[in-house]
Protein backbone atom coordinates (compact mmCIF):
# COMPACT_ATOMS: atom_id res chain seq x y z
CA UNK A 1 0.00 0.00 0.00
CA UNK A 2 1.38 3.42 -0.98
CA UNK A 3 1.83 5.99 1.74
CA UNK A 4 -0.56 8.88 2.16
CA UNK A 5 0.78 12.42 2.04
CA UNK A 6 -0.06 14.64 4.99
CA UNK A 7 0.65 18.36 5.27
CA UNK A 8 0.77 19.96 8.73
CA UNK A 9 0.02 23.67 9.05
CA UNK A 10 0.93 25.20 12.42
CA UNK A 11 -0.54 28.52 13.50
CA UNK A 12 2.15 29.84 15.87
CA UNK A 13 -0.04 32.50 17.53
CA UNK A 14 -3.34 30.69 18.16
CA UNK A 15 -4.35 29.84 21.72
CA UNK A 16 -2.07 29.77 24.73
CA UNK A 17 -0.10 26.59 24.07
CA UNK A 18 3.54 26.72 22.98
CA UNK A 19 3.98 24.80 19.73
CA UNK A 20 7.77 24.58 19.58
CA UNK A 21 7.65 20.85 20.36
CA UNK A 22 5.11 19.98 17.66
CA UNK A 23 7.60 19.17 14.87
CA UNK A 24 9.51 16.74 17.12
CA UNK A 25 6.22 15.25 18.37
CA UNK A 26 5.10 14.71 14.78
CA UNK A 27 8.42 13.05 13.95
CA UNK A 28 8.21 10.80 17.02
CA UNK A 29 4.52 9.83 17.00
CA UNK A 30 3.21 9.99 13.43
CA UNK A 31 2.94 6.54 11.82
CA UNK A 32 5.68 6.74 9.18
CA UNK A 33 4.68 3.41 7.70
CA UNK A 34 1.41 5.05 6.60
CA UNK A 35 2.33 8.70 6.02
CA UNK A 36 4.87 10.92 4.38
CA UNK A 37 4.63 14.39 5.87
CA UNK A 38 5.65 18.01 5.50
CA UNK A 39 5.31 20.87 7.99
CA UNK A 40 4.51 24.52 7.27
CA UNK A 41 4.23 27.35 9.78
CA UNK A 42 1.81 30.13 8.80
CA UNK A 43 3.58 33.48 8.65
CA UNK A 44 0.75 36.01 8.38
CA UNK A 45 -3.04 36.35 8.31
CA UNK A 46 -4.39 34.40 5.33
CA UNK A 47 -1.18 32.40 4.80
CA UNK A 48 -2.73 29.18 6.11
CA UNK A 49 -5.55 29.48 3.55
CA UNK A 50 -2.96 29.83 0.76
CA UNK A 51 -1.15 26.73 2.02
CA UNK A 52 -4.46 24.85 2.15
CA UNK A 53 -5.44 25.82 -1.39
CA UNK A 54 -1.99 24.78 -2.58
CA UNK A 55 -2.43 21.39 -0.87
CA UNK A 56 -5.62 20.75 -2.86
CA UNK A 57 -3.52 21.00 -6.04
CA UNK A 58 -0.52 19.03 -4.74
CA UNK A 59 -2.05 15.55 -4.32
CA UNK A 60 -2.07 15.87 -0.53
CA UNK A 61 -4.36 13.34 1.16
CA UNK A 62 -4.71 14.88 4.64
CA UNK A 63 -4.29 18.48 5.73
CA UNK A 64 -3.66 18.74 9.48
CA UNK A 65 -4.01 22.08 11.25
CA UNK A 66 -2.53 22.88 14.64
CA UNK A 67 -4.64 25.74 15.93
CA UNK A 68 -8.09 26.75 17.12
CA UNK A 69 -11.48 27.22 15.48
CA UNK A 70 -10.31 30.24 13.47
CA UNK A 71 -7.38 28.25 12.09
CA UNK A 72 -9.67 25.30 11.35
CA UNK A 73 -11.91 27.64 9.36
CA UNK A 74 -8.98 29.11 7.43
CA UNK A 75 -7.50 25.73 6.57
CA UNK A 76 -10.70 23.68 6.34
CA UNK A 77 -12.96 25.81 4.17
CA UNK A 78 -10.77 25.47 1.03
CA UNK A 79 -11.23 21.70 1.38
CA UNK A 80 -15.04 21.84 1.18
CA UNK A 81 -16.27 19.72 -1.69
CA UNK A 82 -12.87 18.04 -2.24
CA UNK A 83 -11.62 14.55 -1.38
CA UNK A 84 -8.85 15.94 0.82
CA UNK A 85 -9.46 15.32 4.54
CA UNK A 86 -8.99 17.77 7.40
CA UNK A 87 -7.27 16.69 10.62
CA UNK A 88 -6.96 18.77 13.78
CA UNK A 89 -4.37 19.11 16.52
CA UNK A 90 -6.28 21.33 18.97
CA UNK A 91 -4.09 24.27 19.99
CA UNK A 92 -6.58 27.12 20.21
CA UNK A 93 -8.19 28.88 23.12
CA UNK A 94 -11.73 27.48 23.13
CA UNK A 95 -11.32 24.53 20.71
CA UNK A 96 -15.06 24.28 20.12
CA UNK A 97 -15.07 21.96 17.09
CA UNK A 98 -12.42 19.69 18.63
CA UNK A 99 -14.47 19.34 21.81
CA UNK A 100 -17.61 18.60 19.79
CA UNK A 101 -15.72 15.80 18.01
CA UNK A 102 -14.22 14.62 21.31
CA UNK A 103 -10.72 15.06 19.93
CA UNK A 104 -7.94 14.92 22.54
CA UNK A 105 -6.41 18.27 23.45
CA UNK A 106 -3.03 16.60 24.00
CA UNK A 107 -1.02 16.81 20.73
CA UNK A 108 0.43 13.30 21.01
CA UNK A 109 -3.03 11.77 21.50
CA UNK A 110 -4.35 13.91 18.63
CA UNK A 111 -1.62 12.44 16.43
CA UNK A 112 -2.79 8.96 17.40
CA UNK A 113 -6.26 9.85 16.08
CA UNK A 114 -4.62 10.96 12.83
CA UNK A 115 -2.72 7.65 12.68
CA UNK A 116 -6.08 5.87 12.85
CA UNK A 117 -7.05 7.59 9.61
CA UNK A 118 -10.81 7.31 10.17
CA UNK A 119 -12.65 9.77 7.91
CA UNK A 120 -16.15 11.11 8.40
CA UNK A 121 -18.04 13.62 6.27
CA UNK A 122 -19.52 16.59 8.13
CA UNK A 123 -21.80 19.45 7.17
CA UNK A 124 -20.57 22.97 6.59
CA UNK A 125 -22.64 26.15 6.48
CA UNK A 126 -22.55 29.23 4.25
CA UNK A 127 -23.40 32.76 5.38
CA UNK A 128 -23.83 35.01 2.34
CA UNK A 129 -21.54 32.63 0.48
CA UNK A 130 -18.82 32.60 3.16
CA UNK A 131 -18.45 29.15 4.76
CA UNK A 132 -18.01 28.22 8.38
CA UNK A 133 -17.52 24.84 10.03
CA UNK A 134 -18.47 25.06 13.70
CA UNK A 135 -20.22 28.13 15.16
CA UNK A 136 -21.21 31.53 13.86
CA UNK A 137 -23.49 34.20 15.24
CA UNK A 138 -24.70 37.79 15.40
CA UNK A 139 -25.18 40.19 18.29
CA UNK A 140 -23.46 39.86 21.64
CA UNK A 141 -21.23 36.88 20.81
CA UNK A 142 -20.03 38.59 17.61
CA UNK A 143 -19.02 41.71 19.58
CA UNK A 144 -17.17 39.52 22.10
CA UNK A 145 -15.34 37.82 19.21
CA UNK A 146 -14.48 41.21 17.69
CA UNK A 147 -13.03 42.57 20.95
CA UNK A 148 -11.17 39.32 21.70
CA UNK A 149 -9.62 39.25 18.21
CA UNK A 150 -8.09 42.71 18.76
CA UNK A 151 -6.47 41.75 22.07
CA UNK A 152 -2.97 40.22 21.77
CA UNK A 153 -3.56 38.22 24.96
CA UNK A 154 -5.20 34.83 24.56
CA UNK A 155 -6.96 32.50 26.99
CA UNK A 156 -10.16 32.33 28.98
CA UNK A 157 -9.35 35.27 31.28
CA UNK A 158 -9.14 37.62 28.31
CA UNK A 159 -12.26 36.11 26.75
CA UNK A 160 -14.19 36.42 30.00
CA UNK A 161 -13.25 40.11 30.28
CA UNK A 162 -15.10 40.83 27.04
CA UNK A 163 -17.98 38.53 27.97
CA UNK A 164 -18.54 40.66 31.09
CA UNK A 165 -17.89 44.05 29.50
CA UNK A 166 -20.28 43.50 26.61
CA UNK A 167 -22.94 41.99 28.87
CA UNK A 168 -23.02 45.28 30.74
CA UNK A 169 -23.06 47.57 27.70
CA UNK A 170 -25.08 45.74 25.04
CA UNK A 171 -28.85 45.52 24.59
CA UNK A 172 -31.22 43.21 22.74
CA UNK A 173 -31.95 43.92 19.09
CA UNK A 174 -34.91 43.11 16.82
CA UNK A 175 -34.46 40.37 14.23
CA UNK A 176 -36.69 38.79 11.61
CA UNK A 177 -35.91 35.14 10.88
CA UNK A 178 -37.26 33.76 7.59
CA UNK A 179 -37.19 29.96 7.25
CA UNK A 180 -38.76 27.60 4.68
CA UNK A 181 -41.66 26.77 7.00
CA UNK A 182 -42.07 29.85 9.21
CA UNK A 183 -41.13 33.48 9.85
CA UNK A 184 -40.35 34.83 13.32
CA UNK A 185 -39.93 38.34 14.69
CA UNK A 186 -37.79 38.20 17.82
CA UNK A 187 -35.89 40.38 20.28
CA UNK A 188 -32.51 38.76 20.96
CA UNK A 189 -29.27 39.50 22.76
CA UNK A 190 -27.58 37.21 20.27
CA UNK A 191 -28.39 34.48 17.77
CA UNK A 192 -25.88 31.66 17.36
CA UNK A 193 -25.79 29.54 14.22
CA UNK A 194 -24.60 26.19 15.54
CA UNK A 195 -23.32 23.49 13.21
CA UNK A 196 -21.47 21.92 16.14
CA UNK A 197 -22.73 21.98 19.71
CA UNK A 198 -19.77 23.88 21.19
CA UNK A 199 -18.92 27.54 21.62
CA UNK A 200 -15.57 26.49 23.09
CA UNK A 201 -14.19 26.12 26.60
CA UNK A 202 -16.57 23.15 26.95
CA UNK A 203 -19.67 25.40 26.87
CA UNK A 204 -22.33 23.67 24.73
CA UNK A 205 -24.58 26.34 23.22
CA UNK A 206 -26.88 23.85 21.45
CA UNK A 207 -26.65 20.39 23.02
CA UNK A 208 -28.41 18.55 20.20
CA UNK A 209 -26.61 20.22 17.29
CA UNK A 210 -25.10 17.67 14.93
CA UNK A 211 -22.32 17.99 12.38
CA UNK A 212 -24.05 15.55 10.02
CA UNK A 213 -27.82 16.15 10.22
CA UNK A 214 -28.14 18.61 7.31
CA UNK A 215 -29.40 21.36 9.64
CA UNK A 216 -28.06 24.36 11.50
CA UNK A 217 -29.34 25.17 14.99
CA UNK A 218 -30.51 28.77 15.40
CA UNK A 219 -30.00 29.54 19.09
CA UNK A 220 -32.05 32.64 19.91
CA UNK A 221 -31.01 34.04 23.28
CA UNK A 222 -32.64 36.95 25.10
CA UNK A 223 -30.61 38.97 27.57
CA UNK A 224 -30.76 37.49 31.08
CA UNK A 225 -30.82 39.87 34.04
CA UNK A 226 -28.02 39.49 36.63
CA UNK A 227 -30.13 37.22 38.85
CA UNK A 228 -30.80 34.91 35.90
CA UNK A 229 -27.13 34.57 34.90
CA UNK A 230 -26.31 31.75 37.38
CA UNK A 231 -29.39 29.86 36.21
CA UNK A 232 -28.41 30.23 32.55
CA UNK A 233 -24.85 29.21 33.38
CA UNK A 234 -26.07 26.10 35.17
CA UNK A 235 -28.17 25.01 32.20
CA UNK A 236 -25.20 25.53 29.86
CA UNK A 237 -22.73 23.65 32.07
CA UNK A 238 -25.20 20.76 32.38
CA UNK A 239 -25.60 20.59 28.60
CA UNK A 240 -29.25 21.67 28.78
CA UNK A 241 -29.14 25.08 27.11
CA UNK A 242 -32.19 24.15 25.06
CA UNK A 243 -34.21 24.06 28.31
CA UNK A 244 -32.88 27.34 29.72
CA UNK A 245 -35.16 30.34 30.17
CA UNK A 246 -34.95 33.00 27.47
CA UNK A 247 -33.50 30.49 24.98
CA UNK A 248 -35.22 29.15 21.87
CA UNK A 249 -33.49 26.72 19.49
CA UNK A 250 -34.77 25.98 16.01
CA UNK A 251 -33.23 23.51 13.55
CA UNK A 252 -33.42 24.39 9.87
CA UNK A 253 -31.49 23.69 6.65
CA UNK A 254 -31.74 27.33 5.57
CA UNK A 255 -32.70 30.75 6.96
CA UNK A 256 -32.41 34.46 6.36
CA UNK A 257 -31.68 36.67 9.38
CA UNK A 258 -32.78 40.29 8.85
CA UNK A 259 -30.83 42.56 11.21
CA UNK A 260 -31.25 46.24 12.05
CA UNK A 261 -28.04 47.12 10.18
CA UNK A 262 -24.84 45.73 8.68
CA UNK A 263 -22.59 44.57 11.50
CA UNK A 264 -19.91 42.10 12.49
CA UNK A 265 -20.64 38.40 12.88
CA UNK A 266 -18.72 35.74 14.76
CA UNK A 267 -17.44 33.30 12.13
CA UNK A 268 -15.78 30.31 13.82
CA UNK A 269 -14.46 32.64 16.51
CA UNK A 270 -13.27 35.36 14.13
CA UNK A 271 -14.94 38.73 13.69
CA UNK A 272 -16.15 39.44 10.12
CA UNK A 273 -18.17 42.42 8.86
CA UNK A 274 -21.24 41.39 6.86
CA UNK A 275 -24.28 42.89 5.21
CA UNK A 276 -27.49 43.65 7.07
CA UNK A 277 -29.27 40.47 5.90
CA UNK A 278 -27.64 37.10 6.51
CA UNK A 279 -28.58 34.17 4.28
CA UNK A 280 -27.61 30.91 5.95
CA UNK A 281 -27.55 27.59 4.08
CA UNK A 282 -26.25 24.16 5.09
CA UNK A 283 -23.95 22.24 2.73
CA UNK A 284 -24.69 18.64 3.79
CA UNK A 285 -21.73 16.27 4.27
CA UNK A 286 -19.38 18.55 2.36
CA UNK A 287 -16.11 18.20 4.31
CA UNK A 288 -14.02 15.12 5.14
CA UNK A 289 -12.57 15.20 8.66
CA UNK A 290 -10.36 12.79 10.61
CA UNK A 291 -11.98 11.71 13.88
CA UNK A 292 -12.26 8.73 16.22
CA UNK A 293 -13.38 5.52 14.56
CA UNK A 294 -16.10 5.30 17.23
CA UNK A 295 -17.42 8.82 16.41
CA UNK A 296 -21.09 8.52 15.49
Amino acid sequence: MSKQKIRFIINPISGTKHKDQLPSQIEAHLDHTRFDYEIFVSQYAGHAAILAKDAVNQNVDILAVAGGDGSINEVGTPLIGTDLALAVIPCGSGNGLSRCLDLPLDPVKALQVINGGHKRKIDTVDINGTPFISISGTGYDAKVAEDYSKDPRRGFDTYFKYILRNYITMKEQPYTIVMPDQTLDVQAFFISFANSNQMGYDFPISPHASLWDGKVDLCIVQKPNPLELPIMGGFMIDGMMDKAPKVKIIQTPEATIIRPKADVINLDGESVMMEKDLHIKVNPLSLNIICHETQK
